[in-house]
């Protein structure tokens, strides 16, 4: 762009009058919008590899693609009278690219549009997600992650350079995302935008009940609860843990900073606790399932240290 080439018989004032002439003409065209690069993702329509304005549709696509990859990876991927080791390789790209569709769209939950502007242009600089955007980007890690992603979990694949690691490999990635959702600093901007936009906006409290209700969806029916949830739903319990006993981290780039002691969070998440031990309780009676029941108890136990330290 012009930005880059001189004008000509110009003086730097002159020159600098012309610019910002450019910028007005071009205000509001999100083709000439410019997004920084960001150390811990706020503005969730500037990420890497994301600068689209719907993660969710965008992902829904990206995943359609890797379905059809994992059934004829290892067609693409073998030569005769070699090992598998380009086959671990690609199956830990392809990996790699549905954990950065997760956190693309993890991004919309507390996220916070950044426009630069000077004086002389309209509108905010920061606008907080919209209520259906960070709602939608629960949804669906709800249906895309934390339910099982059963196609990641092809043994004709994993049989093939492994002996175990798939159980673990599926909590990894569950719990990569569960603890960067409930981060410190996307915790402060929900509770800034309940502050700022009221009954319009998507709050701490509200994420928190909806995440909680998608991770145990189980509970009020007392169904089977099979070992990946069951490992996704004790590093849930894990991570509140360590929200109750620990502030936020220092050293942190970008983000957002907040008095954890001070804050709603601990309240917050001692009430989800208190729910979630209720829950469990009534459940442990309703399933039939004797893995299920001993979870169940040891989640109750667990609740009960964190509430109530001995």
């Amino acid at each position: 762009m012009g930005g880059y080439k001189p004008i000509m018989n110009k003086t730097a004032l002159e020159e600098k009058t012309i610019l910002d002439q450019w910028i007005l003409e071009k205000a509001g065209d999100p083709v000439y919008r410019f997004g920084r690069q960001q150390f811990g993702v706020v503005d969730h329509t500037s990420q890497t590899e994301d600068l689209g304005d719907d993660s969710m549709r965008a992902s829904t696509y990206g995943i359609k693609n890797l379905q059809r990859i994992i059934p004829n990876l290892g067609k693409w991927t073998g030569k005769e009278g070699e090992n598998f080791d380009n086959l671990e390789t690609m199956y830990g790209q392809v990996l790699g690219q549905y954990n950065r569709y997760m956190g693309h769209v993890t991004g919309n939950i507390g996220g916070v549009k950044e426009t630069y502007k000077a004086y002389g242009q309209d509108g905010a600089v920061y606008e907080h997600a919209s209520r259906d955007k960070q709602t939608r980007a629960m949804q669906f890690l709800q249906k895309e992650l934390f339910s099982t992603p059963t196609w990641l979990i092809d043994q004709d694949i994993f049989n093939k350079f492994e002996s175990d690691g798939a159980i673990d490999r599926i909590r990894s990635t569950q719990v990569r995302t569960l603890n960067s959702l409930l981060d410190f600093g996307r915790m402060a901007r929900l509770m800034e935008n309940e502050e700022v936009n009221g009954s319009s906006a998507y709050g701490l409290l509200e994420m928190m009940q909806d995440l909680r209700k998608g991770i145990f969806n189980e509970l009020p029916k007392g169904q089977k609860i099979d070992r990946y949830r069951r490992n996704l739903q004790r590093a849930y319990v894990e991570r509140l843990e360590f929200i109750m006993n620990n502030d936020q981290p220092r050293g942190r780039f970008g983000g957002s900073a907040v008095d954890v002691e001070q804050s709603d969070i601990r309240p917050i998440v001692r009430a989800e606790l208190k729910q979630l031990r209720s829950d469990a309780k009534r459940a442990i009676s309703r399933t039939s399932d004797q893995l299920s029941k001993i979870h169940l108890d040891d989640l109750v136990e667990r609740i009960d240290l964190i509430l109530d330290p001995k």
